[in-house]
């Protein structure tokens, strides 16, 4: 009887009825008043005042398409008995269709679907997982709207293109999750735009810059992501940095512009462009400019080979490619 009574008290709100123009004819009678989305309350316990009321024990709330579980909440309403905030303590859990999220504290505002949460917050979806020191989420809305402070996200990534050996039609599609760090995350649907000490781990990359955005195929795998400012890349033994930078997810390939400059063991490189792919060996530089590491000069007196000792080579070049 107590659940049935809460349900009740929060939904038997009737959406107000415009009134009529001067002239028109009176709405029907038989029509019944509209409600509004319904928020149904379930718990062990409850006690109320004006306005809040406060519900302990299993509390389950339930709006639209959301489940929101925790050990106690606190319902803030309006004159018209309306709930307009939801504040959950102790073991939040939710489910929105395929979103989930949880932490230890979590503050809803009805009206708008804004959730807030804290506490060791997480949230995830079909591609896509957020932990962060606060996690704020908009329910209702298309796909995961998010905004993450302090943030570490996993992203699905668009799958590898990797071509057959031999020359031939590409091989089978290998998938490889991004984890991003950053100071700040905004997402929606199509994009993520992460800010503050950005660090990307894809693969056997490691990409850093202040400010990237991501961009999102139909199946919300990250296909492309733009760096800008202080951009630094290092993956095995190369190393590479310039301004801004530009991933091609399915093939690998980053381009560095901006100042650009590259190098491993043995050569550094600088030109108008530099371009390097995840996992192979090689850059490629427009506009080169090659200093390569020279071999030692062989010391005069016992042991030294016959003929005139040669002179060292010069070891700057330029040209328009290098391949170490």
């Amino acid at each position: 009887m107590i659940e049935y009574l809460l349900t009740a008290f929060f939904v038997a709100q009737p959406v107000p009825v415009a009134s009529a123009a001067p002239g028109a004819a009176p709405a029907p009678r038989e029509e019944k008043p509209r409600l509004r989305d319904p928020v149904e309350i379930t718990s062990k316990r409850v006690r109320g005042s004006r306005d809040q009321a406060i519900f302990s024990g299993d509390v389950v709330v339930k709006q639209r398409t959301m489940d929101l579980r925790c050990d106690e909440m606190t319902a803030s309403y309006t004159g018209p008995r309306e709930v307009t905030r939801v504040e959950c303590a102790g073991n939040m859990r939710l489910v929105d269709e395929g979103r989930t999220a949880q932490g230890e504290r979590a503050v809803l505002d009805v009206p708008s679907g804004r959730l807030v949460v804290t506490g060791s917050p997480e949230a995830r979806d079909p591609t896509t997982a957020l932990r962060g020191s606060e996690v704020r989420l908009l329910m209702g809305a298309r796909g995961m709207e998010y905004e993450v402070d302090d943030a570490v996200v996993t992203l699905e990534a668009a799958p590898l293109r990797t071509p057959r050996k031999g020359g031939g039609k590409e091989g089978g599609a290998q998938r490889f999750p991004a984890e991003i760090t950053a100071r700040r995350v905004v997402g929606s649907s199509t994009q993520a735009v992460f800010t503050g000490d950005v660090v990307v781990k894809h693969r056997t990359l490691d990409l850093r810059c202040d400010k990237m955005i991501t961009y999102f195929s139909a199946t919300r795998e990250v296909s492309r992501a733009e760096c800008v400012g202080h951009v630094r890349a290092q993956d095995g033994a190369r190393q590479a940095r310039g301004e801004r930078a530009e991933l091609n997810v399915p093939t690998g390939v980053l381009w560095l512009t901006g100042n650009p400059e590259a190098r491993d063991a043995t050569t550094h490189l600088r030109g108008s462009e530099v371009r390097m792919t995840i996992g192979d060996a090689n850059f490629e530089v427009k506009d080169a400019v090659v200093t390569v590491e020279s071999a030692p000069s062989v010391p005069k007196g016992k042991g030294a080979g016959k003929g005139p000792p040669g002179k060292s080579p010069d070891n700057s070049q330029s040209g328009s490619t290098r391949q170490p």
